[in-house]
């Protein structure tokens, strides 16, 4: 099969000048093509003692602009294609430390912050030089005076999926406050050196800074046989949910305005090797059939392998209900009309043995009498013609016990009862509580959560994230035992943190200051009030919640049949609730209501907001609400439900600004996940918060008062 791809540009490189005045933004892409673009080229080795920085070697012999070696157009999956006639190209020295590599100096300096970007960089190494490489960030903090320019400030590494052929690595970086980065080092080989008899020569193209993970360049990884926005082409079918059992039964609501939809980013099924998934699919219609199939081998492919009629070992099509009259465990089938009740139920399968633990693309479709991944394509029976669909979703497979890693400077970030996180597993899915343990005369800010899979290499794979990363502040722990509890849904694979750790004195239970806080109902943003969007400043969900697309509202019903009569009905003590929902959100909010349209809004505490994904029972006091009940003197309150107003934990909603009760001063923006913003956002709630005027030591803990 041939596989297609284009490759993509981005023109997101803008370079953010950190300054006491307010920022300044300017584009900065560095292609080479061009000697202005940049400010000077040259070499740099973090040895001290290398040859190259004592003067005995001369690093302008080994760095150079050249003709582009490949130009050739690709057509092998994940392969990029520079056109660029000019190339930066770099001697990998023999002589010179692993971290040896050519240094590109800015016109302009820029600067990151904690808030984490994305440093995009073309590089083509030699077939049999698969060594990992290395950026480098050279800067200052501008309100150092004394630090030098030179100064080391990230470190990261990525690594190359192809050898002899160009590669977009994908560096993701952040630093320190208040610096300013003046230069890149590009390291082509980590490789020791010391065994080395020759030098390579590696070549360095498009440098771009960006907010995106993903590589510039795409392959056309899991085909479609139609184009993947086409709406349905006819009214009386369609697929508008997934039930997946693995670990646990999850329900996946399916959008009905297009045939294809790609949920990876939002819905995750978990299983453990040799376990039983099975797969269910509400569709409106009939005469067709269901088809699951789980990418084993992460080529960005499906491969159907039928034997006997039925799905082989090792086979990507793991399931399906009819295909030539036969279902996926060999039995023969009538007929091709796997519709029962508005439910297609497709045979389980089992998660072969010996798996990896890792992220697998699955793809569940509904088609008729094919194992085409990419929908039917035979003239007369067309997966368009016939109102057939096609999901994605992630297949997670685990263990039943994680490690966690913790690295960071100046502090440790330890168990409640002091130990090293890595002294002991922990099980898959379930909260983990930390305790921050600074050094003497130094504070903490907060950690970084990454959890995933393969954390030391790109964040996608095939367009599958493997891994994630959120900020947790310092205010979301306690101000007294320093303690954390990591959510359940963070705990999903390898787990490193990164403790934040600054100098300063620890905040204490009395170490707080007074903010006010503005909400501005004018906010750019969807509005939704009963699940239903709402015109900007009206309602009560416009001045409250504000929430991104898609809709971030889910309806729980309780689990008795009957309704009831009561004058003062507790619903954290007589029932329980279902509330399933695609990806992590954080609950701001939610308002119980019944059948009758009677209902009371209740909001969640300050701070307390919790964050889960999928499907979890639980009663209304586990959303760590002020208030659990509600009374009425005479209604009969027949189905009870609760609307959750929820928010994605990756995106920041609502606008305001916080100022500094005493002073009125406004300094610093941060998200609702902890990020250091550089202005305010177009969408979004945000904090604004500074440390007391004059004082050099961290923000305290911050006490938000509720104005609007």
């Amino acid at each position: 099969m041939k596989t297609n791809y284009r490759f993509l540009t981005f023109h997101l490189s803008l370079f953010i000048v950190c300054a006491l005045l307010p920022s300044l933004a300017f584009a900065q892409h560095i292609t080479f093509e061009n000697t202005e673009e940049y400010r000077s080229l040259g070499v740099y080795d973090t040895w001290e003692l290398s040859p190259f920085r004592t003067g005995v070697l001369n690093g302008s012999n080994y760095v150079s602009l050249v003709a582009n070696p490949d130009m050739e157009a690709k057509e092998a999956p994940g392969v990029a294609t520079n056109s660029s006639e000019n190339v930066l190209a770099v001697q990998r020295s023999r002589y010179g430390s692993n971290t040896f590599g050519a240094r590109i100096d800015l016109n302009e300096p820029f600067c990151l912050g904690t808030n984490k970007r994305y440093v995009h960089v073309l590089v083509n190494k030699p077939v049999g030089e698969g060594g990992v490489v290395m950026l480098i960030g050279l800067g200052k903090r501008h309100d150092w005076e004394y630090q030098k320019p030179e100064t080391e400030q990230f470190w990261v590494t990525a690594s190359l999926s192809t050898q002899g052929q160009w590669n977009d690595l994908v560096f993701p970086v952040t630093t320190n406050e208040s610096v300013d980065i003046h230069s890149l080092v590009v390291v082509p080989d980590l490789a020791s050196p010391h065994l080395r008899t020759t030098d390579f020569i590696a070549y360095i193209d498009d440098i771009e800074l960006n907010d995106s993970p993903r590589p510039r360049y795409q392959v056309i990884n899991y085909p479609l046989n139609f184009d993947s926005d086409l709406a349905y082409t006819r009214s009386d079918r369609e697929l508008s949910k997934l039930t997946i059992t693995g670990d646990s039964v999850q329900n996946v609501t399916v959008p009905t305005s297009t045939m294809y939809n790609n949920l990876t980013e939002k819905t995750a099924v978990y299983a453990k090797a040799g376990g039983e998934v099975t797969v269910k699919m509400t569709y409106k219609g009939g005469w067709m059939s269901g088809y699951v199939y789980v990418d084993w081998n992460n080529d960005g492919q499906f491969t159907p392998v039928i034997e006997n009629n039925q799905a082989a070992d090792g086979s990507e099509l793991v399931s399906y209900t009819f295909l030539g009259g036969y279902n996926s465990k060999g039995a023969n089938q009538s007929n091709g009309n796997s519709v029962v009740n508005g439910v297609i139920t497709c045979p389980s399968f089992t998660i072969p043995a010996g798996t990896q633990p890792g992220v697998y693309r699955m793809r569940l479709k509904v088609d008729w009498d094919s194992d085409d991944p990419a929908g039917n394509n035979n003239t007369g029976n067309l997966i368009t013609a016939n109102g057939g669909a096609i999901a994605d979703v992630l297949l997670n497979v685990h263990e039943d016990e994680i490690r966690i890693s913790a690295n960071q400077l100046n502090g440790d970030v330890l168990t409640p009862e002091g130990a090293a996180l890595s002294d002991a597993p922990v099980p898959f899915g379930k909260t983990v509580k930390i305790k921050m343990a600074p050094a003497p005369d130094f504070t903490y800010t907060g950690i970084v959560i990454t959890h995933g899979y393969n954390l030391d290499g790109p964040e996608y794979v095939r367009d599958n994230r493997q891994y994630k990363s959120v900020t947790i502040p310092a205010t979301s722990f306690d101000k007294t035992t320093h303690e954390y509890t990591i959510p359940a849904s963070y705990i999903d694979g390898e787990v490193r943190i990164e403790g934040l750790f600054t100098p300063g004195e620890m905040p204490g239970p009395g170490d707080e200051e007074a903010y006010t806080v503005i909400y501005k109902n004018g906010a750019d943003g969807t509005f939704f009030q009963g699940g239903s969007e709402v015109a900007t400043g009206k309602g009560w969900a416009a001045t409250e919640w504000v929430s991104a697309e898609p809709a971030p509202i889910v309806t729980i019903s309780n689990n008795a049949n009957n309704g009831f009569n009561t004058t003062n009905f507790n619903l954290a003590r007589d029932r329980t609730f279902t509330i399933s929902v695609a990806g992590d959100y954080l609950i701001t909010g939610y308002k119980i209501s019944t059948k009758a349209g009677w209902g009371a809004t209740v909001t969640t505490e300050a701070g307390e907001s919790a964050v889960f994904s999928g499907e979890q029972t639980m009663t209304v006091s586990d959303l760590n609400t002020k208030s659990t009940s509600f009374s009425t003197a005479d209604a009969n309150l027949n189905d009870p439900t609760i609307e959750v107003y929820l928010v994605d934990d990756k995106v920041a909603v609502g606008v305001g600004e916080i100022r500094n009760s005493a002073s009125g001063q406004v300094v610093g923006y941060y998200s609702l996940d902890g990020r250091r913003l550089n202005k305010a956002p177009e969408k979004g709630l945000y904090i604004q918060c500074t440390s007391q005027p004059g004082s050099n030591r961290p923000a305290a803990r911050k006490v938000f008062t509720g104005s609007r």
